[in-house]
């Protein structure tokens, strides 16, 4: 036993509820954060073409980014507090050790929202500024999931933390993991591959009223998404390969659920490619759904392997109160109707708007 890790707290309920729910906001987040980090990219993209309808496109993902900012912030907090349940003695000591950098990461995200802000009520004023500002928002968005990437696998390597003794001032990264490159990697050409899909989905919006914003949205966003998706069929296997031999064996067959986790992710990976270079957009979009939860369980999978020889979630301690938890679904179910239907009325008053 590492004497570095400390004794993990009881829980409420029974583990698998706290996974569930852990996978279910995780990958909500990871969709939205995909959405706002890649449509940011976009957005400044089009902030160096001059034809109208480029500029048009530009202002309508412009007023998006808020939005998406919110929901990915809000999904966010609620994985990280079901991970800190699960795997609170490891994810706490991890961020301890690079505090200095991870209480950093708040700051960062609300000048990030900020910006997002000013360049939506004020994107006319704004003139060639715009540019300036969506280039800060896009490198502050591109920090955070850096310094996550370095916690989350700084966790899963409890016999580093004794790195503490040289370095504490809360500034130890985990640069030296091979997995944290193909791993960062990986985030962020998926990040930018769905900002193009939800570019070509915005694009949906405006078919009746605005023919040709439509258009060039699908084959802007559509283009973007099919050839970013495509380059992870070679990040992909990096990030496998970076594995410790052992984990990549069992993800390669010698583990029965992460084997059938792989094989059905490259089954919707190879049929999204297909769709996404006919450029189906509502198909693209049906497809991502499962492929991103596929890798999510797989993510949550490679988290326990590596802290197998630690800690598994049978040992957390049981102290029965299932009521916080009830009311948590039940405010989780009716916020996401709420939340639908504005965005439904959203979404149809911007129809009638164009």
């Amino acid at each position: 036993m590492n004497p570095l890790i400390p004794l993990p707290d009881p829980i409420p309920v029974a583990w698998g509820y706290l996974l569930a729910l852990l996978l279910l906001v995780f990958s909500l987040h990871l969709l939205f954060m995909n959405c706002l980090l890649g449509t940011t990219a976009v957005t400044l993209y089009l902030q160096r073409r001059s034809d109208a309808v480029a500029n048009r496109l530009a202002t309508e993902l412009s007023r998006a980014l808020p939005l998406l900012m919110a929901f990915t912030v809000n999904l966010g907090i609620a994985a990280l507090l079901f991970l800190q349940v699960l795997y609170g003695q490891f994810f706490y000591t991890s961020s301890i050790l690079m505090g200095s950098y991870w209480l950093a990461i708040i700051p960062l995200l609300i000048l990030a929202y900020y910006a997002l802000y000013w360049v939506d009520l004020r994107y006319r004023r704004l003139g060639r500024q715009r540019w300036l500002l969506l280039a800060g928002v896009l490198a502050l968005l591109l920090a955070v999931p850096f310094l996550f990437s370095n916690n989350m696998t700084l966790m899963l390597h409890p016999q580093r933390w004794s790195g503490y003794f040289d370095q504490d001032n809360g500034t130890l990264l985990n640069l030296a993991d091979l997995t944290l490159w193909p791993r960062y990697a990986h985030f962020i050409a998926a990040a930018l591959a769905v900002g193009g899909l939800f570019t070509a989905t915005l694009g949906r919006c405006y078919r009746s009223r605005a023919p040709e914003l439509a258009a060039y949205a699908r084959n802007l966003g559509m283009t973007l998404f099919s050839r970013l998706t495509l380059l992870q069929l070679l990040i992909g296997p990096l990030f496998l390969f970076s594995l410790p031999q052992p984990l990549r064996w069992q993800i390669l067959g010698d583990s029965p659920l992460a084997t059938l986790l792989l094989t059905t992710a490259l089954a919707l990976l190879a049929a999204l490619l297909v769709n996404a270079f006919q450029q189906r957009v509502l198909t693209s979009l049906a497809l991502l759904v499962p492929l991103g939860c596929c890798m999510v369980a797989l993510r949550a999978w490679l988290r326990s392997a590596f802290l197998q020889p630690h800690f598994t979630l049978d040992q957390l301690q049981v102290v029965p109160q299932y009521s916080p938890l009830l009311v948590f679904v039940i405010v989780l179910l009716f916020g996401s109707a709420l939340i639908g239907w504005l965005l439904y009325q959203a979404t149809r008053a911007a129809r009638q708007d164009m």
